[in-house]
Protein backbone atom coordinates (compact mmCIF):
# COMPACT_ATOMS: atom_id res chain seq x y z
CA UNK A 1 0.00 0.00 0.00
CA UNK A 2 3.01 2.33 0.29
CA UNK A 3 3.22 2.65 -3.49
CA UNK A 4 -0.49 3.42 -3.66
CA UNK A 5 -0.29 6.27 -1.16
CA UNK A 6 3.02 7.71 -2.23
CA UNK A 7 2.24 7.64 -5.95
CA UNK A 8 2.56 4.81 -8.43
CA UNK A 9 3.92 5.31 -11.90
CA UNK A 10 1.94 4.64 -15.05
CA UNK A 11 3.67 2.83 -17.93
CA UNK A 12 4.50 6.23 -19.49
CA UNK A 13 6.08 7.45 -16.25
CA UNK A 14 3.18 9.62 -15.05
CA UNK A 15 1.92 9.22 -11.49
CA UNK A 16 -1.39 7.49 -10.91
CA UNK A 17 -1.73 8.49 -7.26
CA UNK A 18 -0.43 11.38 -5.27
CA UNK A 19 -1.06 13.94 -2.56
CA UNK A 20 -1.28 16.99 -4.81
CA UNK A 21 -4.95 17.40 -3.93
CA UNK A 22 -4.75 16.45 -0.25
CA UNK A 23 -6.83 19.48 0.71
CA UNK A 24 -9.53 18.58 -1.78
CA UNK A 25 -12.19 15.91 -1.39
CA UNK A 26 -10.68 12.51 -2.14
CA UNK A 27 -12.04 9.91 -4.52
CA UNK A 28 -11.36 6.36 -5.57
CA UNK A 29 -12.12 4.43 -8.74
CA UNK A 30 -13.46 0.89 -9.08
CA UNK A 31 -13.54 -1.19 -12.27
CA UNK A 32 -15.24 -4.54 -12.90
CA UNK A 33 -13.39 -6.45 -15.63
CA UNK A 34 -14.56 -9.55 -17.50
CA UNK A 35 -11.93 -10.31 -20.12
CA UNK A 36 -11.50 -6.75 -21.42
CA UNK A 37 -7.79 -6.47 -20.70
CA UNK A 38 -6.86 -4.17 -23.59
CA UNK A 39 -9.69 -1.82 -22.69
CA UNK A 40 -8.76 -2.02 -19.02
CA UNK A 41 -5.22 -0.87 -19.75
CA UNK A 42 -6.57 2.18 -21.62
CA UNK A 43 -9.05 2.90 -18.83
CA UNK A 44 -6.23 2.88 -16.27
CA UNK A 45 -4.21 5.20 -18.50
CA UNK A 46 -7.12 7.66 -18.55
CA UNK A 47 -7.26 7.53 -14.74
CA UNK A 48 -3.54 8.21 -14.57
CA UNK A 49 -3.92 11.58 -16.31
CA UNK A 50 -6.88 12.89 -14.31
CA UNK A 51 -6.38 16.49 -13.26
CA UNK A 52 -7.55 15.46 -9.79
CA UNK A 53 -5.94 12.11 -9.18
CA UNK A 54 -7.62 9.19 -7.41
CA UNK A 55 -6.50 8.22 -3.94
CA UNK A 56 -6.90 4.56 -4.83
CA UNK A 57 -7.98 2.32 -7.71
CA UNK A 58 -9.47 -1.15 -7.32
CA UNK A 59 -10.05 -3.65 -10.13
CA UNK A 60 -12.22 -6.74 -9.67
CA UNK A 61 -11.32 -9.30 -12.34
CA UNK A 62 -13.31 -12.45 -13.12
CA UNK A 63 -10.25 -14.50 -14.01
CA UNK A 64 -10.73 -14.91 -17.76
CA UNK A 65 -6.97 -14.67 -18.30
CA UNK A 66 -4.72 -14.83 -15.22
CA UNK A 67 -1.71 -14.26 -17.49
CA UNK A 68 -3.06 -10.98 -18.88
CA UNK A 69 -4.02 -9.86 -15.39
CA UNK A 70 -0.52 -10.57 -14.12
CA UNK A 71 0.92 -8.36 -16.87
CA UNK A 72 -1.34 -5.53 -15.74
CA UNK A 73 -0.30 -6.07 -12.12
CA UNK A 74 3.32 -5.53 -13.15
CA UNK A 75 2.50 -2.45 -15.22
CA UNK A 76 0.29 -0.86 -12.56
CA UNK A 77 1.81 -1.59 -9.12
CA UNK A 78 -0.29 1.12 -7.47
CA UNK A 79 -3.59 -0.47 -8.45
CA UNK A 80 -5.26 -3.02 -6.20
CA UNK A 81 -6.21 -6.00 -8.37
CA UNK A 82 -8.51 -8.69 -7.02
CA UNK A 83 -9.66 -11.88 -8.72
CA UNK A 84 -12.82 -13.81 -8.05
CA UNK A 85 -15.75 -15.61 -9.64
CA UNK A 86 -17.98 -13.94 -12.21
CA UNK A 87 -20.72 -12.50 -9.99
CA UNK A 88 -21.94 -10.10 -12.68
CA UNK A 89 -21.54 -6.36 -12.77
CA UNK A 90 -23.72 -5.97 -9.69
CA UNK A 91 -21.65 -8.33 -7.55
CA UNK A 92 -18.34 -7.05 -8.87
CA UNK A 93 -19.32 -3.42 -8.30
CA UNK A 94 -20.39 -4.20 -4.74
CA UNK A 95 -17.00 -5.74 -4.09
CA UNK A 96 -14.96 -2.82 -5.43
CA UNK A 97 -17.10 -0.35 -3.47
CA UNK A 98 -16.50 -2.38 -0.33
CA UNK A 99 -12.74 -2.46 -0.94
CA UNK A 100 -12.59 1.28 -1.61
CA UNK A 101 -14.41 1.98 1.63
CA UNK A 102 -12.04 -0.35 3.51
CA UNK A 103 -8.99 1.72 2.56
CA UNK A 104 -6.95 3.19 5.43
CA UNK A 105 -7.93 6.69 4.29
CA UNK A 106 -11.63 6.52 3.32
CA UNK A 107 -12.59 8.37 0.14
CA UNK A 108 -15.38 10.92 -0.17
CA UNK A 109 -16.47 9.84 -3.65
CA UNK A 110 -16.45 6.54 -5.52
CA UNK A 111 -16.27 6.40 -9.32
CA UNK A 112 -17.45 3.13 -10.86
CA UNK A 113 -16.29 2.39 -14.38
CA UNK A 114 -16.64 -0.17 -17.10
CA UNK A 115 -13.20 -1.07 -18.48
CA UNK A 116 -14.23 0.17 -21.94
CA UNK A 117 -14.67 3.75 -20.66
CA UNK A 118 -11.87 6.26 -21.29
CA UNK A 119 -12.03 9.51 -19.36
CA UNK A 120 -11.12 13.04 -20.42
CA UNK A 121 -8.61 14.53 -17.94
CA UNK A 122 -11.18 16.67 -16.07
CA UNK A 123 -13.88 14.00 -15.83
CA UNK A 124 -13.56 13.23 -12.11
CA UNK A 125 -12.89 16.83 -11.08
CA UNK A 126 -15.97 18.05 -12.96
CA UNK A 127 -18.24 15.51 -11.29
CA UNK A 128 -16.85 16.16 -7.82
CA UNK A 129 -17.20 19.93 -8.23
CA UNK A 130 -20.81 19.51 -9.38
CA UNK A 131 -21.66 17.22 -6.48
CA UNK A 132 -19.97 19.53 -3.98
CA UNK A 133 -22.13 22.37 -5.28
CA UNK A 134 -25.31 20.31 -4.81
CA UNK A 135 -25.27 18.44 -1.45
CA UNK A 136 -28.54 16.65 -2.25
CA UNK A 137 -26.87 14.84 -5.16
CA UNK A 138 -25.74 11.31 -4.29
CA UNK A 139 -25.04 9.97 -7.80
CA UNK A 140 -23.69 11.81 -10.84
CA UNK A 141 -22.64 11.04 -14.37
CA UNK A 142 -21.21 12.91 -17.33
CA UNK A 143 -21.51 13.03 -21.08
CA UNK A 144 -20.53 9.65 -22.50
CA UNK A 145 -19.64 9.55 -26.18
CA UNK A 146 -19.09 6.53 -28.38
CA UNK A 147 -15.59 5.61 -29.48
CA UNK A 148 -15.78 8.00 -32.46
CA UNK A 149 -15.99 10.97 -30.08
CA UNK A 150 -18.91 12.58 -31.92
CA UNK A 151 -21.84 10.22 -31.27
CA UNK A 152 -23.61 10.37 -27.92
CA UNK A 153 -23.69 7.17 -25.90
CA UNK A 154 -25.47 8.53 -22.82
CA UNK A 155 -26.27 11.95 -21.43
CA UNK A 156 -27.90 10.48 -18.37
CA UNK A 157 -30.86 8.11 -18.34
CA UNK A 158 -34.57 8.88 -18.43
CA UNK A 159 -37.55 6.69 -17.56
CA UNK A 160 -40.22 7.16 -20.24
CA UNK A 161 -43.86 6.52 -19.46
CA UNK A 162 -43.52 2.87 -20.51
CA UNK A 163 -40.73 2.63 -17.87
CA UNK A 164 -38.10 1.09 -20.12
CA UNK A 165 -34.94 3.13 -19.32
CA UNK A 166 -33.44 5.11 -22.18
CA UNK A 167 -30.04 6.76 -22.52
CA UNK A 168 -30.62 10.38 -23.44
CA UNK A 169 -29.25 11.26 -26.84
CA UNK A 170 -28.11 7.72 -27.58
CA UNK A 171 -26.78 7.41 -31.14
CA UNK A 172 -27.35 11.12 -31.86
CA UNK A 173 -24.47 13.34 -33.05
CA UNK A 174 -23.26 15.57 -30.24
CA UNK A 175 -24.31 19.05 -31.38
CA UNK A 176 -24.35 20.59 -27.93
CA UNK A 177 -27.96 19.64 -27.20
CA UNK A 178 -27.06 18.32 -23.73
CA UNK A 179 -24.86 21.10 -22.37
CA UNK A 180 -26.88 21.94 -19.25
CA UNK A 181 -26.17 20.58 -15.79
CA UNK A 182 -29.48 19.02 -14.78
CA UNK A 183 -31.28 16.34 -12.87
CA UNK A 184 -31.86 13.02 -14.61
CA UNK A 185 -33.70 9.86 -13.66
CA UNK A 186 -30.58 7.69 -13.58
CA UNK A 187 -26.87 7.47 -14.35
CA UNK A 188 -25.20 4.82 -16.48
CA UNK A 189 -23.20 2.31 -14.47
CA UNK A 190 -20.51 2.59 -17.15
CA UNK A 191 -19.32 5.78 -15.44
CA UNK A 192 -21.12 6.59 -12.20
CA UNK A 193 -19.86 8.74 -9.32
CA UNK A 194 -21.34 8.05 -5.87
CA UNK A 195 -21.13 10.11 -2.71
CA UNK A 196 -19.49 7.69 -0.28
CA UNK A 197 -21.39 9.04 2.72
CA UNK A 198 -24.69 8.08 1.09
CA UNK A 199 -23.83 4.47 0.30
CA UNK A 200 -25.03 2.93 3.57
CA UNK A 201 -28.40 4.64 3.20
CA UNK A 202 -28.79 3.25 -0.32
CA UNK A 203 -27.79 -0.31 0.60
CA UNK A 204 -30.55 -2.88 0.99
CA UNK A 205 -29.92 -6.25 2.67
CA UNK A 206 -26.18 -5.69 2.43
CA UNK A 207 -26.17 -4.90 -1.30
CA UNK A 208 -25.74 -1.52 -2.95
CA UNK A 209 -26.41 -3.07 -6.35
CA UNK A 210 -28.99 -5.84 -6.36
CA UNK A 211 -27.05 -9.03 -7.09
CA UNK A 212 -30.15 -10.89 -8.28
CA UNK A 213 -29.88 -8.64 -11.35
CA UNK A 214 -26.38 -9.98 -12.17
CA UNK A 215 -26.01 -7.52 -15.05
CA UNK A 216 -28.03 -4.75 -16.73
CA UNK A 217 -30.44 -2.29 -15.09
CA UNK A 218 -28.75 -2.57 -11.71
CA UNK A 219 -27.70 1.05 -12.25
CA UNK A 220 -31.22 2.32 -12.98
CA UNK A 221 -32.58 0.25 -10.10
CA UNK A 222 -30.13 1.92 -7.70
CA UNK A 223 -30.88 5.41 -9.02
CA UNK A 224 -34.64 4.85 -8.89
CA UNK A 225 -34.24 3.73 -5.27
CA UNK A 226 -32.13 6.79 -4.49
CA UNK A 227 -34.80 9.11 -5.88
CA UNK A 228 -37.50 7.34 -3.91
CA UNK A 229 -35.42 8.04 -0.82
CA UNK A 230 -35.37 11.74 -1.64
CA UNK A 231 -31.98 12.06 -3.32
CA UNK A 232 -30.97 13.63 -6.62
CA UNK A 233 -29.19 12.14 -9.67
CA UNK A 234 -27.17 14.70 -11.62
CA UNK A 235 -25.89 14.99 -15.18
CA UNK A 236 -22.77 17.14 -15.58
CA UNK A 237 -21.89 17.84 -19.26
CA UNK A 238 -18.36 19.07 -18.49
CA UNK A 239 -17.42 15.52 -17.44
CA UNK A 240 -16.74 13.82 -20.78
CA UNK A 241 -15.71 10.24 -21.48
CA UNK A 242 -15.79 7.75 -24.33
CA UNK A 243 -17.59 4.45 -24.01
CA UNK A 244 -17.00 1.66 -26.51
CA UNK A 245 -20.22 -0.10 -25.33
CA UNK A 246 -20.56 -3.81 -26.02
CA UNK A 247 -24.38 -3.82 -26.34
CA UNK A 248 -25.68 -1.71 -29.22
CA UNK A 249 -29.06 -1.91 -30.94
CA UNK A 250 -27.63 -3.01 -34.28
CA UNK A 251 -25.74 -5.86 -32.61
CA UNK A 252 -28.52 -7.12 -30.31
CA UNK A 253 -28.45 -10.70 -31.51
CA UNK A 254 -24.67 -10.95 -31.22
CA UNK A 255 -25.09 -10.81 -27.46
CA UNK A 256 -25.55 -14.32 -25.98
CA UNK A 257 -29.18 -15.08 -25.12
CA UNK A 258 -28.28 -15.87 -21.50
CA UNK A 259 -26.89 -12.35 -21.10
CA UNK A 260 -29.86 -10.69 -22.84
CA UNK A 261 -32.24 -12.56 -20.55
CA UNK A 262 -30.74 -10.76 -17.56
CA UNK A 263 -31.63 -7.41 -19.11
CA UNK A 264 -35.12 -8.68 -19.93
CA UNK A 265 -35.96 -10.01 -16.47
CA UNK A 266 -34.39 -7.07 -14.66
CA UNK A 267 -36.80 -4.67 -16.32
CA UNK A 268 -39.61 -6.34 -14.39
CA UNK A 269 -37.68 -6.64 -11.15
CA UNK A 270 -36.92 -2.92 -11.02
CA UNK A 271 -40.56 -2.10 -11.80
CA UNK A 272 -41.72 -4.26 -8.90
CA UNK A 273 -39.12 -2.79 -6.56
CA UNK A 274 -39.52 0.88 -7.39
CA UNK A 275 -42.70 1.90 -9.20
CA UNK A 276 -45.19 3.75 -7.02
CA UNK A 277 -48.93 3.23 -7.09
CA UNK A 278 -49.36 6.76 -8.42
CA UNK A 279 -46.81 6.12 -11.15
CA UNK A 280 -48.48 2.87 -12.09
CA UNK A 281 -51.90 4.49 -12.36
CA UNK A 282 -50.58 7.46 -14.34
CA UNK A 283 -48.50 5.39 -16.73
CA UNK A 284 -50.50 2.16 -16.82
CA UNK A 285 -51.70 2.42 -20.46
CA UNK A 286 -48.16 3.08 -21.72
CA UNK A 287 -46.72 0.25 -19.61
CA UNK A 288 -49.35 -2.26 -20.78
CA UNK A 289 -49.00 -1.21 -24.41
CA UNK A 290 -45.23 -1.51 -24.29
CA UNK A 291 -45.36 -4.93 -22.64
CA UNK A 292 -47.76 -6.23 -25.28
CA UNK A 293 -45.41 -5.05 -28.01
CA UNK A 294 -42.51 -6.60 -26.16
CA UNK A 295 -44.26 -9.95 -25.82
CA UNK A 296 -45.14 -9.89 -29.52
CA UNK A 297 -41.51 -9.24 -30.44
CA UNK A 298 -40.37 -12.13 -28.25
CA UNK A 299 -42.91 -14.54 -29.72
CA UNK A 300 -42.15 -13.58 -33.30
CA UNK A 301 -38.42 -12.85 -33.29
CA UNK A 302 -36.70 -13.71 -30.02
CA UNK A 303 -38.19 -16.78 -28.33
CA UNK A 304 -34.96 -17.29 -26.41
CA UNK A 305 -36.22 -14.53 -24.10
CA UNK A 306 -39.27 -16.50 -22.94
CA UNK A 307 -37.41 -18.12 -19.98
CA UNK A 308 -36.74 -14.59 -18.67
CA UNK A 309 -40.41 -14.28 -17.72
CA UNK A 310 -40.10 -17.41 -15.57
CA UNK A 311 -36.88 -16.17 -13.96
CA UNK A 312 -38.46 -12.81 -13.13
CA UNK A 313 -41.40 -14.65 -11.55
CA UNK A 314 -38.99 -16.79 -9.49
CA UNK A 315 -37.28 -13.67 -8.13
CA UNK A 316 -40.52 -11.80 -7.50
CA UNK A 317 -40.62 -12.56 -3.72
CA UNK A 318 -37.13 -11.09 -3.28
CA UNK A 319 -38.07 -7.98 -5.27
CA UNK A 320 -41.24 -7.48 -3.25
CA UNK A 321 -39.40 -7.89 0.05
CA UNK A 322 -36.81 -5.30 -0.95
CA UNK A 323 -39.56 -2.98 -2.14
CA UNK A 324 -41.09 -3.07 1.34
CA UNK A 325 -37.72 -2.26 2.90
CA UNK A 326 -37.29 0.77 0.64
CA UNK A 327 -40.85 1.90 1.37
CA UNK A 328 -40.23 1.65 5.11
CA UNK A 329 -36.97 3.59 4.82
CA UNK A 330 -38.64 6.24 2.67
CA UNK A 331 -41.53 6.63 5.12
CA UNK A 332 -39.09 6.89 8.03
CA UNK A 333 -37.17 9.60 6.19
CA UNK A 334 -40.34 11.62 5.55
CA UNK A 335 -41.34 11.30 9.20
CA UNK A 336 -37.94 12.55 10.39
CA UNK A 337 -38.10 15.44 7.92
CA UNK A 338 -41.49 16.51 9.25
CA UNK A 339 -40.23 16.48 12.84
Amino acid sequence: MTELLAGASAPDGSRLHGRAHAAIRSWGAGIVNHGGYDDLARCLESLAVQSRRPACVVVYDTGVSPERLECLRRDWPGVRFESGPNVGYAGGANRVVERLRDEAAPVDFVLLLNPDVFLEPDFAASLIDAMEACPEVVIATGKLLRADGVTIDSAGIVLPRHRRPRDRGSEQPDRGQYEARERVDAASGAAMMLRAGAIDGLTIEGELFDETFFAYHEDTDLCWRARRLGHVILYEPRAVARHARGWQKAARFRIPAAVRRHSFKNHYLQLVKNETLGGLLANGPWIVGWELLRLGFVLLRDREMLPAYREAWRLLPVARRRRRLVQARSARGRSEHIR
